[in-house]
């Protein structure tokens, strides 16, 4: 298919209208006037729920919802029930993965029950395919038991990603910098180790993150749509349906995550996508649908396009050693819209964006060569 008059997103911004070519199952060639080709994206923090929770989410319904939101490639959470800290649980969804629409990476516990106590093994879990370890939803790990999980991680060739914050200390702000400054301490002793700070929402946080890479430490970090858009106070309204962990911040905070990530200091965006059906958010659950809703998110924010491609293609796929592949997604940046979580694709419905209008949306997502999702294009 030959898109002409499109815009590409590349690590240098937009380029200039042309034509280009990418395999898409025979599809027609069209005019893509004002709109923007871009691989697709990565989410590197995601919870399909599957196996355990088919009320909130499923390989299939989670993998429908992130092509419609330009996400051509997801890194699934270990939380699930049971929890996948055994190499033949990898090797299941895995292999499951393989019939989905868009590519789905396994990402294995680091400790057994997600309990912080005995650790999994490090070298099966990659064996059996999954790309990376992580006890995300929990942290309750020692710093000697982190360290000898980054030392053993790094034997194995895989990134640890820590949910970044001290149970034992609650939902403040000093909750996360203190698990950020125990999980570096840990890090310093473990050679090769690599270690990935999810979701940082906090300006304590990111200043430790900045001097550790000022330092030479092989340390990555993400930031969520909504901590970039939103603080408490645009959420106090909905109650528990406004409860995420880590809470959103305040303002001064919102802004120094804003700054980290213009700056390279937080490497990526992630959506740490956690669906949840309306009784449990009812009951206090945290998280927030964020495949539908993240790309309208981002550009509202103006991001500088280089930023949106590291953040969302590049660098998600270097911390887990992938490469882009025939994935594709074409954006049109102008298209307004209200954001009806009615219709998702995800079984979560959970959003704080709700009814708001926001502009932006994916025209097209192509996945092995294959388009998986195609909008009507609205012309003026």
């Amino acid at each position: 298919m030959r898109l002409h008059h499109v815009r590409q997103l590349t690590s240098h911004g937009l380029s200039s209208p042309r034509t280009v070519a990418i395999a898409a199952g025979g599809a027609e060639d069209r005019d893509a006037t004002g709109l923007i080709l871009s691989p697709g994206w990565l989410d590197l923090h995601a919870h399909l729920r599957d196996p355990g929770f088919p009320e909130k989410e499923t390989l299939t319904s989670g993998a429908a919802s992130a092509a419609f939101g330009g996400f051509t490639h997801v890194v699934a959470m270990a939380n699930t029930m049971p929890v996948t800290d055994k190499p033949d649980r990898v090797r299941e969804l895995v292999a499951r993965a393989a019939d989905l629409p868009i590519r789905v990476s396994v990402v294995a516990a680091v400790s057994i029950g997600l309990e912080g106590r005995q650790l999994t093994d490090a070298t099966g879990m990659k064996a059996a395919g999954a790309v990376a370890l992580s006890d995300d939803g929990r942290h309750l790990l020692a710093a000697e038991t982190l360290g000898r999980a980054l030392r053993a991680a790094a034997r194995a060739g895989l990134p640890v990603l820590i949910h970044a914050q001290s149970e034992h200390l609650g939902n403040g702000p000093d909750a996360e910098a203190t698990a950020v400054a125990e999980a570096l301490r840990s890090l310093a002793q473990a050679p090769g180790a690599r270690l990935h700070i999810q979701h940082v929402s906090t300006r304590a946080a990111v200043d430790l993150i900045s001097a550790a890479k000022r330092q030479g430490f092989a340390v990555t970090a993400e930031v969520t749509p909504h901590h970039l858009a939103l603080t408490a106070g645009d959420v106090a309204s909905l109650g528990p349906f406004g409860n995420v962990s880590p809470p959103l911040r305040s303002i001064d905070d919102r802004a120094a995550v804003r700054e980290a990530l213009d700056q390279g200091v937080i490497d990526v965006i992630a959506t740490d996508h956690a669906p949840h059906e309306i009784a449990a958010k009812a009951a206090g659950a945290n998280g927030f649908h964020g495949f539908e809703t993240a790309l309208a998110v981002l550009i509202g924010l103006g991001l500088d396009p280089a930023v949106l491609y590291r953040a969302c293609v590049q660098r998600p796929r270097e911390i887990i050693g992938q490469s882009v592949e025939d994935e594709w997604i074409l954006i049109d940046p102008d298209r307004e819209w209200t954001v009806d979580s009615s219709s998702f694709k995800s079984r979560g419905k959970n959003t704080p964006f709700d009814g708001r209008r926001v502009r932006g949306r994916i025209v097209m997502t192509v996945c092995r060569g294959q388009v998986i999702v195609e909008r009507m294009l609205q012309r003026v």
